[in-house]
Formats: structure tokens, C-alpha cells, sequence
């Protein structure tokens, strides 16, 4: 007489899981689950911090290459006015530079005075190509989730003689990621310091 299939299966003990079982198992798969969830944050904080980084290196790049464009068309004999109540200073009184320039641009013998200005509360750098219009005015900089400027400010240069050369335009400026990649602000990585100096040309 032949055993049927269902009354081998019945035969076979079955055991449940004991208590001590279900939580090693539990706790085992808690240290798994809790290390691919640090892997995935390292992974998305890393990722955040690379855009920080590029996205201010952008802006930086761009930023710059807008005042160097601009200052290289401006006159060299008029060079640079500064705006004296604008001025920059350090902790220890030292003056950096100043937060509002005139310049000046050379048409049919007579000059145009454009200026560039700072305002710090919004990080904004807008320059005017014409004071007497303001509606000539455009924003080169102003402050955004993922960046920030935080120090901006020009200053003539020194001949060799010590005396002041106006045309010799020095730039200092320096921007972050606005607390994008939520890294430590005091010593922030995606901080960019630039200070260089442009050549005025333009002498129609």
C-alpha cells in the first residue's frame, strides 16, 4: 500500500523560531539596515557638497570674468573714483578697499560714469553703465540658496614709486555655498577667495 505525499509532510517536525533566535536575527538585520542607511546619507552628503563646490566655482568664475570684461573697457587716464563714504575696512581699522567705484567709459570726447556697487546685506554687485539712467543698471551677483557673497570691495594699485595708479584696478572678493552643503560655516570647503588686479585700457 503506498503512503500518500500528504501523510510523509505531516510526519516532518516543524520547529518556530525561538525567542533568543528572532532577536539576534532582529538585531543582526538592525546593524545591517542602520550601515547602508549611514552609506546612503555619506553618499548624498558628498553629493551635495560636489554641487556646492561646482555651483560656486560657477558663479565665482563667471562673477569674475564679468568685472574683468568691464574694467578692461574702461578709460585708464580717468581710472578708477572710488566712492569715499564706501570704504572697507578690517578688524585691526586697516582700509581693504571700497564697496562703490566710479568709472568711466570714453564716447565722441567726453566720458560716460558708470559705477559698480556692493550692498553686503543682500550680496548684490550691480553695475550702471550710466549714472544719469538708472534703468542701465544690471545685477552681476546677487546672493541665492546655493551661494552667497560675502566680502567684495576695489582699490587702486601702487606704482613702484609709491605713487597711486588709478587705471591698475585691484578686485578682492570672496564667496561661499550659503550653507547649501551644510558643512561646518567657520571653516566652510566651497569658500572661494579671489583678489586680482585688472588693467584699464580703453584710452580713446
Amino acid at each position: 500500500m503506498k503512503t500518500s505525499l500528504t501523510n510523509i509532510a505531516t510526519r516532518i517536525p516543524r520547529r518556530a523560531f525561538t525567542l533568543v533566535e528572532l532577536l539576534v536575527a532582529t538585531a543582526v538585520g538592525s546593524v545591517l539596515g542602520g550601515a547602508v542607511l549611514l552609506l546612503l546619507c555619506q553618499t548624498a552628503a558628498e553629493q551635495r557638497s560636489g554641487l556646492a563646490d561646482i555651483t560656486v566655482e560657477e558663479k565665482a568664475y563667471i562673477f569674475q570674468a564679468d568685472i574683468t570684461a568691464c574694467l578692461r573697457s574702461m578709460s585708464a587716464n580717468q581710472g578708477m573714483t572710488p566712492d569715499y563714504s564706501s570704504g572697507l575696512y578690517d578688524t585691526n581699522g586697516n582700509l581693504l578697499g571700497y564697496r562703490s567705484v566710479f568709472i568711466f567709459y570714453p564716447t565722441n570726447g567726453t566720458y560716460i560714469t558708470a559705477n559698480i556697487s556692493y550692498n553686503s546685506s543682500s550680496g548684490q554687485v550691480a553695475y550702471t553703465t550710466n549714472i544719469l539712467d538708472s534703468s542701465t543698471q544690471m545685477v552681476w551677483m546677487s546672493n541665492s540658496a546655493t551661494a552667497a557673497l560675502t566680502q567684495f570691495c576695489l582699490s587702486a594699485s601702487f606704482n613702484l614709486d609709491g605713487s597711486q595708479n588709478n587705471s591698475l584696478v585691484n578686485v578682492l572678493f570672496q564667496m561661499n555655498d550659503n550653507g547649501f552643503s551644510g558643512q561646518n560655516p567657520v571653516n566652510n570647503p566651497t569658500s572661494i577667495y579671489r583678489n586680482f588686479s585688472v588693467q584699464m585700457r580703453n584710452d580713446n
